[in-house]
């Protein structure tokens, strides 16, 4: 016989598996509707009752999607440019600022901290009538140069929190004693202190990757042009041009997009979730 203590415990455990299952479901429920609708034919996707699988299965809309609507590869190839040099930005500047905020002491640290993390709490509309000023001011309004400095500038204060977090976790006696032994602080840094934060990096490039990825605000203000413009605000003109919703060819052109996210976050998830927790539970 279980004690009282027992079936109270199976019984929370029973209950927190049943919320996540209804959680995961809820979570997977449209990334499956993208998938399924990206190969039904035309008159599939769009008729009611809607179908869970795919009676005619088809990859037409595809062709469709790139010869006939102008869509082409371009708009990924934009998302692959500003999003990969977001995240060099990101993590070069949270790394350098997270191990001189670990480092070192001096007044006003935290404040500049706390002040960091309420940069986090701003939404990003306040900031955009500015951003466009300063980019008009600086000829930098429609360059991928503006969009990456953007992305990268407003990763930095989280990412410079999770990078804080984690350099706490590793001891500066292994500095000190590179120290001695004839290693400069840059060098100490660079061969011992970045190798063990690894995973930290590793969940910060994944962060402001995706950031700068699934971004529609900033780039719909401040970009004029196809050659900039990132997938986000041309899949946002294939749903209004027409003046409706063709579902195939927006759940082709979504599947597209998520694919290679989620291909990316499988393989580096571990990553992911270490630098995480670690940096959270050590900040």
């Amino acid at each position: 016989m279980y004690s009282r203590a027992e079936r109270f415990s199976f019984a929370a455990k029973v209950l927190l598996y049943a919320i996540l299952l209804v959680w995961t479901f809820y979570a997977l429920l449209p990334l499956y509707w993208i998938f399924t609708t990206a190969f039904k034919t035309q008159a599939e996707a769009g008729a009611y009752p809607p179908t869970l699988i795919p009676r005619h299965f088809t990859v037409a809309t595809f062709s469709r999607l790139f010869s006939h609507y102008s869509f082409g590869f371009r708009p990924y190839l934009n998302s692959i440019i500003l999003s990969v040099g977001a995240t060099l930005v990101a993590v070069t500047l949270s790394s350098l600022a997270g191990y001189g905020f670990s480092r070192f002491r001096f007044p006003g640290r935290r404040f500049l901290l706390l002040f960091l993390l309420l940069m986090n709490l701003l939404p990003t509309l306040i900031m955009i009538v500015p951003l466009y000023r300063l980019f008009i001011l600086y000829h930098i309004y429609n360059t991928y140069i503006g969009l990456i400095l953007i992305y990268g500038v407003t990763s930095a204060p989280f990412c410079t929190w999770l990078m804080f977090g984690y350099f706490e976790s590793i001891p500066f006696e292994l500095e000190e004693a590179a120290v001695i032994e004839g290693c400069t602080w840059g060098k100490s840094l660079w061969h011992i202190v970045l190798p063990l934060a690894a995973p930290g990096l590793g969940a910060v490039a994944i962060f402001a990757y995706l950031h700068a990825w699934n971004d529609f605000t900033n780039a719909v203000v401040l970009t004029s042009s196809e050659s900039v413009r990132p997938y986000t605000v041309t899949l946002y003109r294939l749903l209004t041009e027409r003046g409706f919703a063709q579902w195939d060819l927006l759940s082709a052109a979504a599947f597209i997009a998520v694919v290679p996210i989620l291909i990316a976050f499988i393989l580096f998830q571990r990553y992911f979730i270490t630098g995480l927790t670690q940096g959270a539970l050590k900040g």
